[in-house]
């Protein structure tokens, strides 16, 4: 059980902590890879709650090294929309909004196709076999926080296989700013991982086939989910604060 946080008041290469995804062994990494990799998890876990101030040296002091590496990993959390800087107190934990949840989420809708059908046509047969291989990884995690981070690699290892470079880039940028919306929409509806595996699945199956409206089903589909279960977590959220 991770430890929580009392409340006081995220060719082109994934980012470092994907590749580690589901390795248990944190030590290996450096001190700075560590503390972004164990800040990540616990945001999207829900083991730190939106709104949550982190304090540099307490956050230090929890993870038992030297306040530059977590202000490193601060700041590269808050280049993925996880955290917010706070210019007097450290850094607060992204609070979702419906208003960025809709932004975000228009652009990817525009986006995301526009990835998937470069990826159908340019995909390699190991690199279907290594999403696959992927896809059975998420369907063995039962933690959300754990699976974010591997839905996170998955579809970064399709993007890339787009050949298009900035495209890759630009919809990284997106998904990172997702994956604290993909966490709430698992805290408001667990069952959301199974349907999410089997979308993936399709999109898979759909290389496999060179099949560019095959693939277009399932990508268009993690979309619409996302937006309607967050939208209903916040205005959930909204009404308890009302």
């Amino acid at each position: 059980m991770l430890e929580p946080y009392v409340i006081v008041g995220s060719e082109n290469q994934p980012p470092a902590y994907l590749t580690d995804v589901g390795d248990d062994n944190l030590t290996r990494l450096t001190a700075h890879a560590m503390v972004a990799g164990r800040l990540r998890l616990e945001i999207l876990s829900g083991t730190i709650l939106p709104g949550t101030r982190l304090h540099q040296a307490r956050v230090a002091e929890r993870m038992r090294t030297s306040t530059t590496p977590v202000r490193e990993a601060m700041a590269e959390l808050a280049g993925e929309g996880l955290v917010d800087p706070d210019p007097h107190r450290g850094f607060i934990v992204h609070e979702p909004s419906e208003r960025e949840l809709l932004e975000v989420y228009e652009l990817r809708s525009l986006l995301d196709p526009m990835c998937i059908a470069k990826t159908v046509a340019s995909i390699t047969e190991g690199e279907i076999d290594h999403a696959a291989s992927l896809c059975r990884r998420m369907e063995a995690e039962a933690e959300p926080g754990a699976w974010v981070l591997l839905n996170s690699k998955f579809h970064a290892h399709l993007d890339n296989a787009a050949r298009s470079p900035l495209l890759a880039a630009t919809i990284r940028n997106l998904r990172n700013r997702s994956s604290i919306y993909i966490a709430a929409s698992l805290r408001e509806a667990p069952q959301r991982m199974r349907s999410s595996n089997e979308e993936h699945a399709a999109m898979v199956e759909a290389c496999r086939l060179r099949d560019v409206d095959a693939a277009l089903v399932p990508t268009k589909a993690h979309i619409s989910a996302t937006v309607d279960l967050v939208s209903l977590h916040l205005r959930r959220l909204s009404s308890r604060t009302a």
